[in-house]
């Protein structure tokens, strides 16, 4: 079962609607799953978000976030961390002293970097705002 795409709903774990809770709590949001009816939908509104809310000073202490992957026992979250440990190409041991919550901000889209303009760009910029304050002067 894919946890990522598998409706929060449907999952009847504890640890599993645990962990839905302490996403929900790093951003203060309100907890309704019929807005987000996937972990993978509520990662990238988290991200869209606020990308920064995702870090350890955001979690309460001693939370399922914060456990080391190696430690989890056997159950939906460690299925969980291996799946994400698959879509990124790599063996769950890898990150065996990573916690769960660095796992699964691997999984977050990061927010595109706006590009640098160009020197054609940049040129046409410039020749245009002084056709521009040519004609608010009247030089035509």
């Amino acid at each position: 079962m894919s946890y990522l795409r598998a409706k929060i709903s449907g999952v009847t774990d504890a640890e599993f609607q645990t962990l839905i809770g302490e996403l929900y709590h790093c951003v203060d949001w309100r907890r309704d799953d019929s807005t987000l009816p996937t972990l993978w939908l509520v990662l990238n509104a988290i991200s869209a978000q606020d990308p920064k809310a995702l870090t350890p000073a955001h979690c309460l202490p001693g939370t399922i976030l914060l456990t080391k992957v190696g430690k989890l026992p056997p159950g939906v979250i460690y299925d969980l961390c291996r799946e994400a440990a698959d879509l990124k190409r790599t063996h769950i041991e890898s990150f065996a002293a990573k916690t769960v919550l660095s796992l699964l901000k691997l999984l977050a889209p990061k927010p595109d970097r706006p590009k640098k303009l160009g020197c054609n760009h940049l040129r046409h910029d410039s020749e245009t705002r002084t056709i521009l304050r040519r004609r608010a002067n009247g030089d035509l």
